[in-house]
């Protein structure tokens, strides 16, 4: 199945902004990778820091795992766009069939769901209040 709104040179432009956002999130993930290992280095002695800063190393590995894992699921979903594109199904949602309209996937090239499908998605994974 194939979003027939979209023309092949749409799609090979596509393609290329993911292949281009992709590199930007490796480089982002790598370069985090090492500071975590410089500060770890940095740190050397748990023993010899104070509770102040053993909170704010703490507070900052934490912040730097968030983002790390926002990126990793980031790449994750240019991954599965890179895929459908050589599937042939690129702009097409993975969770409803349905055409994803131009303007989200020119917004966010690695859109592998419509918007409805997305937030339906969201609403899924948390918890009941």
């Amino acid at each position: 199945m194939a979003n027939n709104e979209l023309d092949k040179e749409f799609v090979e432009k596509q393609g290329q902004r993911l292949r281009e956002i992709r590199a930007e999130l490796l480089r982002i993930v790598e370069g985090m990778e090492e500071d975590q290992r410089d500060r770890a280095v940095a740190e050397g002695d748990a023993t010899e820091n104070d509770s102040g800063d053993m909170s704010q190393s703490l507070f900052t590995r934490e912040m730097d795992a968030t983002i790390e894992q926002t990126m990793e699921n980031r790449l994750q979903y240019v991954d599965r766009a890179l895929q459908k594109i050589e599937e042939g199904t690129y702009g097409i949602c993975d969770d409803t069939g349905e055409p994803i309209p131009t303007g989200r996937l020119e917004a966010m090239p690695e859109a592998i769901y419509t918007v409805e499908a997305q937030q339906r998605r969201e609403r899924e994974r948390r918890p009941p209040v």
